[in-house]
């Protein structure tokens, strides 16, 4: 069977290819590349002003099984990624029980492999502490061992200090990320909205943007002083940019991610009470959004360390 897809716009960033070219697909695989390809015996598919390119990955994934499936389930959760262009998936330990237990990660990596026909690859995120309690620390050695690709408490944060250190120092053995959802609780508890002056005139209790700004100046430290390996999930506000460029710059094995509402959105949308604008961390300001898009990071080096972050 032979698929020609026509004058797509290619862009694979291994190669570095961003231009308008045909594809010559041979019973599921790349035949050949390049411009005004024919097939007597193709399906023809144009595809002038579509993109092509490889599969995506969304490492940031809440399939909720075992344990909540009325939300959603591995089968359900691949069958969107697909949809959408997604072709491996690493899901959040935010299940019941949760990913703290080699088992749970041996049920995840069966069932993955039945939904779509194992379409969709997905990696397990494992628990940072027991039942993501952040009191103990889950068995890590035992969780790389069994598959799991990082270590998170996901919507809880790992706020011990000790317990952080420890597990960034598991992350140096194993080459494993502790991906922190960086947020001082006793800073945010009971908050809802981005401190400043809409919270202020809608009377909204507030999260600070230094809750997450403390924590992961902490972590950056710590992560520098283990050799670990520290990811920031969705961030939210331009210093905390410039602190994981600042880590960068410096040799700390850090990394982040901004989801795309804090590319577009502020916390200005909450005038309309609409409960969808409400998440955690919660809608900053316009300075943020456009630190998030590379426009004003409040970074006062000499942008070298810009693309480092991206």
């Amino acid at each position: 069977m032979q698929l020609l897809l026509k004058n797509g716009r290619l862009v694979d960033p291994l190669t570095g290819r961003d231009e308008a070219l045909d594809l010559l697909i041979t019973d599921g695989r790349i035949d050949r590349i390049g411009h005004s390809l024919t097939s007597a015996s193709a399906q023809v598919i144009e595809l002038r002003g579509k993109v092509i390119a490889p599969g995506f990955i969304d490492m940031h994934v809440h399939l909720r099984e075992p344990g909540f499936e009325y939300k959603e389930t591995i089968a359900s959760g691949c069958a969107a990624a697909a949809a959408g262009g997604f072709t491996a998936v690493c899901c959040m330990p935010n299940t019941n029980p949760p990913i703290d237990d080699e088992s749970v990660i041996r049920f995840i990596q069966a069932r993955a492999k039945v939904a779509l026909g194992g379409l969709v690859d997905v990696y397990p995120v494992a628990a940072v502490t027991m039942a993501r309690k952040g009191e103990h620390l889950a068995p890590l050695a035992e969780l790389a061992t069994a598959g799991a690709v990082a270590f998170s408490d996901d919507g809880d944060p790992v706020a011990d200090t000790e317990l952080m250190r420890r597990a960034l120092e598991y992350s140096a053995m194993f080459g494993k990320p502790v991906i922190q959802h960086a947020q001082d609780p006793a800073l945010s508890k009971g908050g809802v909205a981005n401190e400043g002056f809409v919270a202020t005139s809608l009377g909204l209790p507030v999260i600070p943007r230094l809750a997450e700004e403390i924590m992961v100046a902490r972590d950056i430290r710590l992560a520098a002083y283990t050799g670990g390996l520290y990811h920031v999930a969705h961030v939210s506000t331009a210093e905390t940019l410039a602190t994981i460029r600042k880590g960068k710059a410096d040799g700390v094995h850090v990394t982040c991610e901004v989801t795309p509402h804090h590319f577009v959105l502020t916390d200005e949308s909450l005038r309309s009470f609409d409960t969808n604008f409400k998440m955690n961390p919660p809608l900053r300001t316009q300075d943020d959004v456009e630190a998030m898009k590379g426009w004003n990071d409040r970074c006062h080096c000499d942008r070298s360390c810009a693309p480092l972050v991206r």
